[in-house]
């Protein structure tokens, strides 16, 4: 049976992502988040497998927020809303949309490398990635241009870790093999020889959808990953087998562009296809920008029309798209570990994180009392439904060990995903995220 989580504890476990271990009416603020920046901690992303991994060879995962096309919502495109998406938001990644046609890069080329330079310094400074996206349907039209942008980018950026260049934003439903494979190689070749080392992301036919594809053929180039793109009421299961296909077939994904509700930018938020994405995303360690960073009157703008341009959003400028994604973000990004906060704490007890992590079929949970007492160690799924409870009793002092098989209090298998241990113990709870993969 599943019993649901208190509104007061739930809300303790989303909204004190910020907050450690927490005592009845007092909490311990995390001062120390992120003093070290994400780019300080993780380095120089490259790819190893399935996976992107940081200069010390372990899988990592960035979630932040995507910039609306250049040519339209250029105003965005500034300092401190970058601060802001860091600061508040959390983000550790913002993504430069450069518009090409329309108005864009092919007109104005100085103007609007002027704006994605604006946002790359910010991103520098905020110790934060930024992806440098060329942001065009029809890149093998635009090829001597793209390789002289982004020549550019890396003769002035290339040294910078922060860099992740994104190399055609969405292939309409062309071949792979015979138009957008070529046209990548001759850009990635452009870039390889001045910046050897960053981060290069490969869009697909069919918008950035068709990764089995590619994955069947894939560029011979080092630290490419493949850009999966979805509108969560448009695009469901069928198009995770494909991702799974993919990543079967050996290529890394990164979600640079995905939106809660249709593709079309408007329609219905789908806030269950959404959620079913993010846990197939974090499931699968791939990294994802949300678009948009807009406030034009449509469902995927995070913003409501007539939001200042350099942040400081109250919630009641936000869209319900915002709040949502805003919410997530956060969420996901409290701590760069699997570990929900690692600040100070009372020394009577420490919940260490499970291993495993992720996990198949099960975890084993250690922790540590510094005195007897009743202990009480829960499982809860992202509804805040209570799965089971692996510990329920009075224990002495010292090192305790518990497994967990992945299944509920009545023995049922439960679904791949994310999961959080709750250990309480003297009016005190501690919470690690346990991620299952069946």
């Amino acid at each position: 049976m599943l019993y649901k989580l208190s509104s007061i504890t739930f809300f303790l476990i989303l909204f004190f992502s910020n907050y450690q271990v927490l005592p009845s009416g007092f909490v311990y603020p995390n001062s120390h988040f992120q003093d070290t920046s994400i780019v300080e901690k993780y380095g120089n992303l490259s790819v190893s497998g399935t996976h992107i991994v940081d200069q010390n060879g372990n899988t990592v995962s960035l979630r932040g927020m995507s910039l609306f096309w250049s040519q339209f919502m250029g105003r965005f495109y500034n300092a401190d809303c970058v601060k802001w998406l860091k600061d508040d938001w959390k983000c550790t990644v913002v993504r430069a949309a450069m518009g090409i046609e329309s108005g864009g890069y092919l007109e104005y080329p100085q103007v609007e490398i002027n704006k994605v330079r604006t946002v790359i310094d910010a991103c520098i400074n905020a110790g934060i990635y930024v992806i440098v996206d060329w942001h065009d349907h029809n890149a093998q039209n635009h090829q001597s241009q793209a390789i002289e942008f982004f020549k550019q980018i890396a003769q002035l950026y290339g040294n910078y870790p922060n860099i992740i260049y994104e190399i055609y934003n969405e292939p309409t439903q062309v071949s792979w093999a015979n138009v957008v494979k070529p046209y990548s190689i001759a850009v990635i070749d452009s870039i390889r020889k001045i910046d050897p080392d960053n981060l290069i992301l490969v869009g697909s036919p069919t918008w950035s959808q068709d990764v089995d594809v590619a994955s069947l053929n894939p560029i011979d180039r080092t630290n490419i990953a493949y850009t999966l793109h979805f509108y969560a009421a448009t695009h469901k299961q069928p198009l995770r087998n494909k991702g799974v296909t993919a990543m079967n077939n050996g290529i890394a994904l990164f979600v640079s562009e995905w939106g809660t509700c249709e593709a079309t930018g408007s329609g219905v938020l789908d806030y269950a296809e959404v959620e079913t994405w993010l846990n197939f995303m974090e499931t699968h360690k791939i990294s994802w920008c949300n678009w948009s960073v807009c406030d034009k009157n449509e469902t995927s703008a995070a913003l409501k029309p007539g939001a200042d341009s350099n942040g400081v959003w109250p919630s009641s400028i936000l869209s319900p798209s915002g709040i949502l994604v805003r919410d997530k973000t956060i969420f996901y990004n409290d701590s760069t570990t699997t570990d929900v906060g690692s600040t100070d704490q009372p020394n009577n007890f420490q919940l260490y994180q499970n291993y495993p992590n992720p996990f198949n079929p099960s975890t084993t949970i250690e922790y540590k009392l510094a005195n007897s007492g009743n202990v009480k160690i829960d499982v809860y799924d992202m509804r805040g439904c209570k799965i089971n409870t692996l510990v329920n009793n009075f224990q002495s002092s010292g090192k305790h060990l518990v497994s967990w098989n992945g299944k509920s209090d009545t023995g049922q298998s439960i679904a791949s995903g994310v999961y959080f241990l709750n250990l309480s113990f003297q009016n005190y709870n501690q919470y690690k995220k346990a991620i299952l993969i069946n």
